[in-house]
C-alpha cells in the first residue's frame, strides 16, 4: 500500500472518530479522579447504580451510536477494498511470477543431490529436487529442440533411432494452449514424448501443467509475439492456378517445416520429424478441395494445429491464421514436391 493511500485511510478513520470522542466529552464531561474510597469498603464492593440508572436513556444512546458505528464501518470496509483494483492486480502479477518461477523449475533438470549433503543446502535445492522434471532434457536448456538424447525406440520395428524434439521457443505461434495442454497432460503416441498429466499415469498436476505454460509464454519472447511476416498473397491473387510457388514455399517454411521437414520428408522418410512426409504421391491422395480443408481446419488433437479461420465450429480461432491465398500457395507448393524416387528418376 502506498503513503498517499495509508494517509487516505488516516484520515478517513481517525477523523470521525476524533470528532465523535470529541462529542463524547462535551456531552458528558471531562472524567475528574474517582472519589477515594471509603475505609475498610474496596471500589468493586460499594453498591452499584440503580437499575432506572443504568439502564436509561444514556444506556440507549450508546446501543444507537454502537449500532450506528459499527454498520458505518461495515459500509465503509466494503466500500474501499472491494473497488479497490491496486491490491487485486498486485496479487495477481505475484501469482503470475510465482507460476512462471516453478515453471521453470519444472521445466529445467532438478540439481544432483550430493551424497553427504547438510540439512541447510538439501533445504534451498528442496523445491527444485520437488518440481524438476527434466522438460529440457530433450527439447533443450532454451527450449530450442534439437536430438533426443539417447535416441527413440520405434514402437513400430523395435529399431533404436534418432528422433528430433520440436523447439518450444515458438510453440505458442502455432498451437493454441488448449491443444499444447492436451499435448503436456495425454503426450504424443509414437513419439519419445510420454503423457505427464497425473489423470494419464504422469507426474504432473493440473497446476503444473499450468506453471510450465506460464513460463514457455514468459521466457521466451516469440511465445507472445506473431511469427516473422509473411507475403499476403502471390503473384495474382485473382488467378489461384497461377500462384507462384515461391511464396508458398517461403510460408512452408516459416510454418509447416517444424513439423514436416524442409524438404516435406515427414516422420515417415526419417524419425526427425513429426509430420507426414508430403512427397508426391503421398500427399496427392487428397483432392484439391480435401486438402485445401485439411491446411484451413487441421486435424485437431492429431497435432496438425488449423492455419485458416473456419467457419465456428466450438474450437478456438488459430492464433496466427493464414489468408486463403496464402494457404492456397502452400497447397500448391506441397503438391509439387518430390521424393527420393522422382528425384533418382530425373537423374537416371
Amino acid at each position: 500500500m502506498e503513503s498517499s493511500d495509508v494517509l487516505l485511510v488516516a484520515i478517513i478513520v481517525l477523523v470521525p472518530a476524533a470528532l465523535m470522542w470529541g462529542i463524547f466529552i462535551a456531552r458528558t464531561g471531562r472524567p475528574g479522579k474517582p472519589p477515594r474510597p471509603r475505609v475498610g469498603i474496596p471500589m468493586a464492593l460499594r453498591p452499584a447504580e440503580p437499575d432506572e440508572k443504568l439502564e436509561g436513556p444514556r444506556l440507549e444512546r450508546i446501543q444507537v451510536w454502537g449500532v450506528l458505528s459499527t454498520f458505518s464501518l461495515a459500509i465503509f470496509i466494503a466500500g474501499y477494498w472491494l473497488p479497490e483494483t491496486q491490491r487485486q492486480d498486485h496479487f495477481v502479477e505475484r501469482f503470475q511470477e510465482e507460476s512462471v518461477h516453478r515453471g521453470g523449475l519444472i521445466y529445467k533438470d532438478p540439481p544432483v543431490l550430493e551424497e553427504d549433503i547438510d540439512a541447510v543446502a538439501f533445504k534451498a535445492l528442496e523445491e527444485e529436487i520437488a518440481l524438476g522434471q527434466r522438460c529440457a532434457f530433450c527439447h533443450g536448456g532454451n527450449a530450442q529442440g534439437g536430438p533426443v538424447p539417447g535416441g527413440f525406440v520405434n514402437p513400430a520395428t523395435g529399431e533404436r533411432v534418432q528422433y528430433n524434439a520440436p523447439p518450444l521457443e515458438n510453440v505458442f505461434q502455432r498451437w493454441d494452449e488448449e491443444v499444447i495442454r492436451f499435448t503436456i497432460e495425454r503426450g504424443r503416441p509414437g513419439t519419445p514424448m510420454p503423457a505427464w498429466g497425473v489423470e494419464y499415469g504422469g507426474s504432473m498436476t493440473e497446476q503444473m501443467v499450468t506453471d510450465v505454460m506460464a513460463y514457455l509464454k514468459s521466457e521466451f519472447p516469440a511465445n507472445s509475439e506473431p511469427p516473422e511476416e509473411l507475403a499476403e498473397v502471390c503473384t495474382d491473387p485473382d488467378a489461384p492456378d497461377d500462384l507462384d510457388c515461391s511464396t508458398g514455399q517461403e510460408i512452408f517454411m516459416a510454418r509447416c517445416a517444424v513439423c514436416h521437414g524442409d524438404n516435406g520428408e515427414g516422420k515417415e522418410d526419417t524419425p526427425w520429424y513429426q509430420g507426414m512426409a508430403l512427397w508426391k504421391g503421398d500427399v496427392t491422395h487428397l483432392d484439391e478441395d480435401q486438402h485445401m480443408l485439411t491446411i484451413i481446419n487441421g486435424r485437431r488433437f492429431a497435432f496438425m494445429p488449423a492455419f485458416g479461420e473456419a467457419p465456428s465450429q466450438g474450437v478456438p480461432v488459430p492464433p496466427y491464421p493464414l489468408t486463403e491465398d496464402q494457404i492456397r500457395a502452400v497447397m500448391e507448393y506441397e503438391r509439387s514436391l518430390e521424393g527420393p524416387a522422382d528425384e533418382t528418376t530425373e537423374a537416371e
